[in-house]
């Protein structure tokens, strides 16, 4: 963008600060939304924003623009120069240098440029099925993508852009059935919508009858979005070396330990092959893989510029956009390792216990522990002498994602990248079978 070098330039020459750092985010999303088997809304967004973070005396500040002209860039420079200079103290860190990243192909021409008449097609697909049936399939079916320009005074010259697919679907039976499916990708011709949707249309056909559980211990079978967000939960309570120096992680203290499962190896790893790749983060420092459970040994956290400083340490890559800084750095390309159990073999290790299709409303208890509470939903399935044999009402869980995968006992040899229809990040996870699960509530449907 030739303003933005411009204003690089001329900033250089006036020494206007000490150092400057423009992150420049370009997002496209075009969104179908279908109901009832029926498309009922259509939408666009295309946005380019840029965030300014300004360097002077050691304190740093960022301002954020939507216009793009000289004089908006300029504006934006000079506001973020005042709020560095108006600090009262100093950051305590400096911006980083260049550093050679990868080069990565996640562009795809066709799911950049998809037409509403593509998407409808899809949908139309996906929902062909439920809709003989008189079920009721609702979703999202999201194309686009995201490109991203980080220059800096230091000499980053960062550029990537990605294109994305997602589609997520909730099928609900004509009684109490519903199942839940979704598909990420940065390549729409990847995309097979009556599979997708075939996979929810199973569970809510399974479901239509429901019995009543009691509350307690039971063994349990995972599908990946239900360890996507065990997982993610972890994630955000305790992988940040933002949580151990605020002395709020699990970690703290417990480097070097067996905390989990020796089948458990969880990592970071935004150039994972079967991720959504991303090869620097929003500083330009290029990503690296990090683990945090080494079969079963705590082993990392993930660091932005700042931690790293603080902790005497290297970025490792993950640093979030200014907007988020409050939460940087934190993992955005999770990856559990698989292991070579097969779905049957997954069930077959089930004596009395429950398949969990997935979780939702998951809310964190005791980060010092990984307790978290959740509840069931969208196919939930009573297991004994590894067989389903009956679909049963919506469980509240209240569990420690740490003892939960201190008792896996089998982990599936097949990876899905789970997202949860959002734009930001992704979770590449296996199934789980975990000897025991705590159950603490029904969830009572109105």
């Amino acid at each position: 963008m030739p303003s933005l070098e411009k204003v690089l330039e001329k900033t250089v020459k006036e020494k206007a600060a000490d150092d400057l750092e423009f992150i420049l985010i370009r997002g496209k999303e075009e969104l179908t939304r279908f109901t009832f088997g029926h498309i009922h809304q259509n939408v666009a967004e295309e946005d380019a924003v840029l965030y300014v973070r300004a360097w002077a005396e050691g304190k740093t500040g960022v301002a954020q623009t939507n216009d793009l002209s000289e004089e908006g860039i300029r504006r934006a420079v000079r506001l973020a120069v005042e709020l560095a200079r108006s600090q009262t103290g100093p950051a305590g860190y400096e911006p980083p240098g260049p550093a050679p990243y990868p080069e990565v192909q996640a562009y795809d021409e066709a799911t950049w440029n998809a037409t509403p008449e593509l998407r409808a097609e899809l949908v139309r697909r996906a929902v062909a099925e439920a809709n003989k049936l008189g079920f009721n399939a609702s979703g999202s079916l999201a194309t686009g993508g995201e490109e991203i320009w980080i220059r800096t005074t230091r000499g980053i010259d960062a550029r990537f852009r990605a294109s994305s697919i997602r589609f997520v679907t909730v099928i609900l039976g004509k009684e109490a059935g519903s199942g839940y499916a979704e598909f990420t990708s940065t390549k729409i011709a990847d995309f097979r919508p009556e599979e997708v949707a075939g996979r929810a249309l199973e569970k809510a056909s399974r479901s239509e009858k429901r019995i009543p559980l009691p509350p307690g211990e039971y063994q349990v079978v995972l599908e990946e979005p239900a360890v996507a967000t065990l997982v993610g939960m972890l994630a955000s309570m305790g992988f940040s070396a933002r949580a151990v120096l605020e002395n709020r992680s699990f970690f703290c203290n417990r480097f070097g330990e067996k905390m989990v499962s020796e089948l458990v190896t969880i990592y970071d790893d935004a150039l994972h092959p079967q991720t959504l790749p991303m090869p620097f983060d929003f500083e330009g420092v290029p990503k690296t893989r990090v683990y945090f459970f080494r079969r079963g040994v705590a082993e990392g956290v993930v660091h932005d510029s700042r931690t790293a400083k603080l902790m005497g340490t290297k970025s490792t890559g993950h640093a979030l956009p200014p907007a988020a800084a409050g939460f940087s750095p934190m993992p955005t390309h999770l990856v559990m390792e698989p292991g070579n159990a097969s779905d049957g073999e997954l069930l077959s290790g089930i004596s009395r216990g429950l398949l969990v299709t997935r979780f939702h409303y998951a809310r964190t208890v005791d980060p010092m522990r990984g307790i978290m509470t959740m509840m069931t939903r969208d196919g939930t399935f009573l297991v004994e002498e590894g067989r389903i044999v009956a679909a049963v009402e919506d469980l509240r869980a209240t569990e420690s994602g740490l003892r939960a995968l201190a008792l896996v006992r089998a982990v599936g040899k097949d990876l899905s990248l789970i997202t949860g229809g959002e734009a930001f990040g992704a979770t590449l996870v296996p199934k789980l079978r975990i000897e025991r699960f705590a159950f603490t509530g029904r969830t009572e449907r109105i």
